[in-house]
């Protein structure tokens, strides 16, 4: 993590265009709109700045045709979270969409930040340095270095004219940020032709409010989805990040209870948090994305359903971020004796769950089971927790 570069104490909005067709996707479904883990694209990145403390508020602008899937992606969220949330329309262009987002932005906003609708990766120490760098400077935006080398062809395009020192140059990448009246006097001053045709916001910046951007270099994870082999990765990535905020609740150290701690430790790349009181569940709640729960069946529903109002008043006091609960069921009763209790009281927490952001699904797995079911059994919640897919919220597994 990067060292403190001070606190953002003034008011910061942010603008993400997102009403871009996607033609370099070659799919129907503009890719901001393309499902990733059971969620649009723009879920993420929406979810990325509304976790952030300081951000006051986040225009979203999108075409006039997906004005309804973007109020529905907003529902995802509490309703005080989608408060900080307007939607705009767009227009042709790139820079007239931010330009019609700019409009919305309230007028007591110091600095502007502009990003991507389909760069879903927003680190928050980064965001910090750039919003600062722009409030001293005036503007500031990310830049990586180029990977490949760069060349000129003759006028026909045809022919190699020279080859670029790829030293000399670097990658324009998102965010970039602005003090509020610079880059609204840049829009204003700049010309039709930079509307129809200009994709570089720091340029209008330099050119029409005479500023020149401080370029500060981002990490890897600013890429941006363009093609569809992106979306392959990017979810690659966010399943990645599903696995590193976990935790484990006991209701007894059991052997089988154990053995399945040591499974999730040993088959996920982060540490896994087992606790064995419920008193601070509620607070761990805020800090993890996924909580495992363990019940001896047969059980008492009730003290479980007590534990479960505890994740979701943890769940609705942390950030806006989605939540996994696991319910993992370890019993002598035979799986079919079990299974129509579990599955019913599954799927009741499961929609009581929904308004806060919580997808619910239950394991269960035999309490003498062999090192393989074990192993099985953790293979399984692995997956869900990768997955996190909603539709298959009040589901029941039963791992054999």
């Amino acid at each position: 993590m990067a060292a403190d570069c001070g606190s953002v104490d003034f008011p910061v909005s942010v603008v993400l265009p997102a009403a871009g067709s996607g033609e370099r996707m070659g799919l129907a479904t503009p890719k901001q709109f393309c499902s990733v883990l059971g969620r649009p694209l723009l879920y993420y990145t929406l979810q990325a700045f509304l976790n952030v403390p300081w951000v006051r508020e986040v225009i979203v602008v999108v075409s006039q045709d997906w004005l309804q899937e973007t109020s529905d992606i907003l529902q995802s969220f509490s309703p005080t979270t989608r408060s900080k949330v307007r939607v705009v329309s767009g227009a042709a262009t790139r820079h007239r969409s931010i330009w019609n987002g700019l409009k919305a932005v309230g007028s007591s906003t110091d600095v502007v930040v502009l990003h991507d609708a389909v760069r879903p990766l927003v680190e928050e120490d980064f965001l910090k340095r750039i919003v600062l760098a722009a409030k001293e400077q005036g503007a500031a935006g990310a830049v990586r270095p180029l990977i490949s080398t760069v060349v000129s062809p003759t006028k026909d395009g045809s022919m190699l004219d020279h080859t670029l020192d790829r030293s000399q140059y670097q990658a324009s990448e998102m965010p970039q940020a602005f003090r509020y009246p610079a880059i609204m006097e840049a829009y204003h001053n700049c010309s039709e032709h930079d509307l129809d045709f200009g994709t570089e916001c720091l340029h209008l910046v330099q050119k029409y409010a005479g500023i020149s951007a401080k370029l500060l270099l981002g990490p890897s994870s600013l890429w941006k989805v363009t093609l569809r082999k992106d979306l392959y990765a990017i979810e690659g990535v966010l399943k990645e990040e599903h696995c590193r905020k976990v935790a484990m609740l006991s209701d007894q150290q059991s052997t089988v209870s154990q053995r399945l701690h040591r499974g999730f430790q040993e088959q996920l790349s982060s540490e896994v948090l087992h606790i064995n009181h419920q008193e601070q569940l509620a607070t761990i709640c805020q800090t993890v994305t996924t909580l495992i729960l363990t019940n001896s069946f047969p059980c008492d529903l009730k003290k479980t359903r007590d534990r479960v109002s505890q994740v979701w008043e943890g769940a609705t006091s942390g950030d806006s971020t989605s939540r996994v609960l696991v319910l993992l069921f370890c019993g002598e009763a035979p799986a079919l004796d079990a299974m129509p209790v579990i599955f019913k009281f599954t799927q009741e927490l499961a929609k009581e769950s929904m308004e806060h952001s919580v997808v619910v699904y239950s394991v269960y797995v035999d309490s003498q089971a062999s090192s393989d079911v074990v192993n099985r059994a953790v293979g399984m919640v692995i997956s869900l927790i990768r997955q996190r897919d909603p539709a298959l919220s009040g589901q029941m597994f039963v791992a054999q």
